[in-house]
């Protein structure tokens, strides 16, 4: 479909974004299943810095936690203290592979399966587009860090009919007898191209 191969091609040229988060269900950023992501947004400058904030569930209480990726090297606050740190090598979630030019959005929109142009809808102020399709859990894996269960996942895209930059993205996982809470994410993109820069914390 043409109008998601232009929202790749855009979301792939575009050298900042911004982004936002909302999760409904369960899921666990660890393996141990400790972390609950809850929220997220943060800010993408291209090719490799990205700064985000989370709100996660951690023993039942809801914390905050800031994480800032440049090149290999990323740095996290501390649950308890707020310092920065290096990010221990079990905060298994990076945002970067949201955008990444191998597996993220822009390739997984050009591998949904059966994808449909729906009633057009208002986003934020913009008319959009809406496609409605499905894609085999492996294919979106990368992106929600292997969280997701069953198969396939839905997917809602929604592009802007004027410049054809991607607006949002929903997946919702299937229900599954092993799983009583599916995830929904549902991510905002924003502020295509905007001017932005992203230092280390310490």
């Amino acid at each position: 479909m043409s109008v998601l191969a232009l929202a790749s091609e855009r979301l792939s040229n575009t050298e900042t974004v911004r982004f936002s988060l909302a999760i409904q269900g369960k899921t666990f950023i660890d393996p141990a299943r400790t972390i609950q992501l809850l929220s997220a947004n943060g800010l993408l400058v291209r090719p490799d810095r990205m700064s985000s904030s989370f709100k996660a569930k951690v023993a039942g209480a809801v914390v905050a936690l800031r994480l800032i990726t440049i090149g290999t090297t990323s740095w996290m606050t501390d649950l308890i203290t707020g310092n920065w740190g290096i990010a221990p090598a079990e905060f298994g979630y990076e945002p970067n592979i949201l955008f990444d030019s191998a597996s993220g959005l822009g390739p997984v929109m050009m591998q949904l399966h059966e994808p449909r142009m729906v009633a057009p809808e208002e986003i934020r102020g913009r008319d959009a587009n809406h496609i409605v399709a499905s894609v085999p859990r492996p294919i979106i894996d990368p992106v929600t860090a292997y969280t997701m269960t069953g198969d396939p996942v839905a997917v809602e895209v929604w592009t802007d009919r004027e410049t054809g930059d991607l607006l949002r993205i929903k997946l919702t996982e299937p229900p599954s007898p092993e799983n009583d809470e599916p995830a929904t994410w549902v991510l905002n993109i924003s502020d295509h191209g905007k001017r932005a820069t992203i230092e280390p914390p310490v």
